[in-house]
């Protein structure tokens, strides 16, 4: 506990934060502001000696908690003016690398990703709600706010309707706004395509390294043949492990995988080269 004491006007301002905590608990926003005005005017500090007891003794929260309340909330406050209501707390913070960006643009800047945002938006559908909430993923926000970032009006670019390359500041609004957007839409795609691609490509075989081991010794081994894990130095201060399979009685080695940082690496050198 401490002396410290609060201004009647601060003991107000605390009574009503606390009250919007309380009320909302479900709503991310509101709990993370005023959990971060009773941080950054130290609120706390009639009855606690630090915001972390404060938290953990008012509301039971963790100080990871309450930062990624607070965090939340701060991104949300990024998204709104650009028509993204972020649902939850854990959506809110995957934005928070775009956010990152999108708070060093000018508010100029800004309202451009606003109209990109709106422009990406698809067409109503008949037969639904016009105000059916739509989001932009996180990582195509982002996308947008690096290339508005790096269209500075020295950027050279090409002119949307001849094609020279010329200065981005000396064209006009509706211009710099088409060339922004097709930098945009050339970078979505590209990005697309390759999660698209990440998504079929073939998923590598998944090993348990030390059940493969047994079950290698158990069903493949020949008479005689031993399987051995072995680690030496290699001369750098570090150490290698290497898997091989050895004759018993010549100690020849039959076949090794590579070396390798840790056992389970090794292992899986020796099962691809078996394979």
């Amino acid at each position: 506990m401490t002396n410290a004491s609060l201004a009647p006007h601060e003991s107000a301002r605390l009574s009503a934060l606390e009250q919007t905590v309380r009320d909302g608990l479900r709503d991310f926003r509101r709990t993370g502001q005023a959990l971060s005005e009773i941080r950054d005017n130290e609120f706390y500090r009639a009855s606690y000696e630090s915001f972390e007891a404060y938290l953990q003794d008012r509301w039971g929260f963790t100080p990871p908690q309450a930062s990624r309340l607070i965090d939340a909330s701060d991104v949300a406050k990024v998204l709104d003016p650009l028509g993204i209501q972020a649902k939850n707390e854990a959506q809110a913070r995957s934005y928070r690398a775009a956010a990152k960006v999108i708070t060093d643009l000018e508010p100029e800047q800004q309202r451009v990703i606003a109209r990109l945002v709106e422009a990406a938006a698809p067409d109503p559908q008949p037969d639904t709600e016009d105000d059916v909430p739509w989001d932009v993923p996180a990582a195509e926000v982002r996308i947008m706010a690096s290339v508005v970032k790096k269209m500075q009006p020295d950027a050279l670019v090409h002119h949307p309707d001849s094609g020279d390359e010329v200065p981005f500041d000396t064209l006009t609004n509706p211009e710099r706004f088409e060339v922004i957007r097709t930098h945009v839409d050339q970078k979505t795609q590209a990005y697309r395509e390759k999660q698209e691609a990440k998504a079929n490509a073939p998923q590598a075989e998944k090993i348990n390294w030390a059940d493969w081991c047994l079950n290698t010794a158990a069903t493949s081994l020949g008479h005689g043949q031993r399987l051995e894990i072995t680690v030496e130095p290699d001369g750098s201060g570090a150490a290698r492990a290497v898997a091989r399979i050895v004759d018993g009685s010549t100690g020849e080695v039959l076949s090794a995988g590579g070396g390798a940082v840790t056992l389970k690496k090794a292992v899986l050198n020796l099962a691809d080269e078996l394979k």
